[in-house]
């Protein structure tokens, strides 16, 4: 008798999960504002350093420096990563609690249009390091190094492509090709076997395991408002500039916060208040 797969099944076997409408209305709206807002801050200072040079993502919209003159749109932001929409997903796939790392969000660029590279997130060791991560991601043995990247479209899109069942296994002669041959020189060809756009509406979400053969759209002319938040296993932190994060110890960082999201990033806090003060 056929039987469906569970949702952490599917996850396991073909690498990907699309969460439809996990925000909408006016909540979809208020993130979505709230992050262009950061956005065109972003986009002035960086104009500032980097005049007539394109950038297709920003990393920590929570950054307290984006929100000294109102908090009214810091609030989303964080309820969003500790919404148990986001991290019910995470954690059944962890199976275990989680631990926030950092936002990120990707847009289109300004300037020139592009393909990103064909990648796997565990990339850049030998083929063999590369064989041993992806077997225990397969498993479910995750270890220090390990994320889970939630895709949040904000617009209407389609600029992901993904292989579905690459996580699970090493490239194949025609994947390595693209993926790594002459130097990583065609890793923005098209041509990818059996890639596939993952097409969203703006407030689903599709979370995906970027150990699995991956790439990103940047096209010019068209729109991209994509809120990535990122997550580690509780007990696998990843102390990194990623989560280099001291401003949630700010006096009134928190304020506002549902008791949930404060308990949830006290908890993250706890986690990486030494690499603050190393780095400090």
């Amino acid at each position: 008798m056929y039987q469906l797969k569970s949702a952490y099944e599917q996850f396991r076997e073909e690498g990907y999960l699309i969460f439809p409408r996990i925000f909408r209305g006016q909540e979809l709206e208020k993130l979505r504002t709230a992050c262009n807002y950061v956005l065109d801050q972003f986009t002035k200072d960086y104009d500032r350093q980097h005049a007539n040079t394109d950038f297709t993502n920003m990393r920590h919209l929570n950054d307290s420096r984006w929100h000294r003159e109102a908090r009214e749109h810091l609030v989303p932001i964080l309820e969003a990563i500790a919404d148990p929409r986001c991290l019910g997903p995470v954690e059944q796939i962890f199976d275990g609690p989680s631990l926030f790392r950092c936002t990120s969000y990707f847009v289109n660029p300004r300037y020139e249009s592009m393909n990103g590279d064909w990648h796997r997130d565990n990339q850049g060791q030998d083929e063999q390091e590369e064989r041993r991560r992806l077997e225990k991601a397969w498993k479910g043995e995750y270890e220090q190094g390990f994320g889970l990247q939630f895709q949040i479209a904000l617009v209407d899109n389609d600029d992901i492509e993904y292989v579905p069942y690459s996580v699970n296994r090493y490239d194949s002669p025609e994947e390595a090709y693209i993926r790594l041959a002459d130097n990583k020189s065609h890793c923005r060809e098209e041509g990818m076997p059996n890639a596939i756009r993952i097409a969203l509406k703006a407030g689903d979400a599709v979370v995906f395991n970027p150990y699995g053969l991956h790439r990103g759209r940047y096209h010019r002319d068209i729109p991209r408002r994509t809120l990535m938040l990122t997550y580690t296993p509780l007990h696998h932190p990843i102390h990194d500039h990623f989560a280099n994060q001291p401003w949630f110890d700010e006096v009134g960082y928190l304020d506002g916060l549902s008791p949930r999201a404060v308990v949830y990033f006290q908890q993250f806090a706890d986690n990486y208040r030494g690499l603050w003060t190393k780095q400090g």
